[in-house]
């Protein structure tokens, strides 16, 4: 053979053509088209649901603390700005803001509704209450607190 002709049949493949590499490209953009909303769909509602349970912690502490100490300890809500303390401490929780409150029975301090507590005392009763969280979906959940014995659960809020 001669020198400076190439022998296409004897070239080795030494890359990726431009076509190649804008094709997938392209296939990755689609992907991550449709991807990325499902996942951060599913961060969210993760995020939600974590700030619930954040809350029911701190419920259940204030109820273990009352009944350790024989006191009462409160949880202080305030509705409208979507934070709760835990009394004697200044770290504040907040629930996610995509979640709304609807229905909510606690002891309240102001007559607007939107600042309550709700108390567990000594003997392992509390003041009881509950409130009504709906999320972004529609999905209703009742967070509830029993009078006699202060337990704390979560149940789906009936139709």
């Amino acid at each position: 053979m001669e020198p400076g002709t190439r022998n296409f049949a004897e070239r080795r493949e030494q890359g990726f053509t431009l076509l190649e590499l804008v094709m997938v490209l392209a296939l990755l953009t689609l992907m991550m088209g449709l991807v990325a909303p499902t996942m951060y769909g599913t961060w969210h509602r993760e995020r939600e649901k974590a700030s619930l349970r954040q809350l029911m912690t701190t419920l259940r502490s204030a109820r273990s603390l009352a009944a350790s100490r024989h006191q009462r300890v409160r949880v202080f809500l305030d509705l409208g700005a979507g934070r709760y303390r835990l009394e004697g401490t200044s770290k504040t929780g907040e629930l996610s803001r995509s979640m709304r409150v609807g229905e909510a029975h606690l002891v309240w301090q102001d007559r607007e509704g939107r600042q309550g507590y709700i108390a567990f005392y000594g003997d392992g009763s509390s003041s009881g209450g509950y409130l009504v969280l709906t999320d972004k979906g529609g999905v209703s959940q009742v967070l509830d607190v029993e009078i006699i014995t202060g337990k704390v659960s979560l149940k789906p809020a009936k139709s």
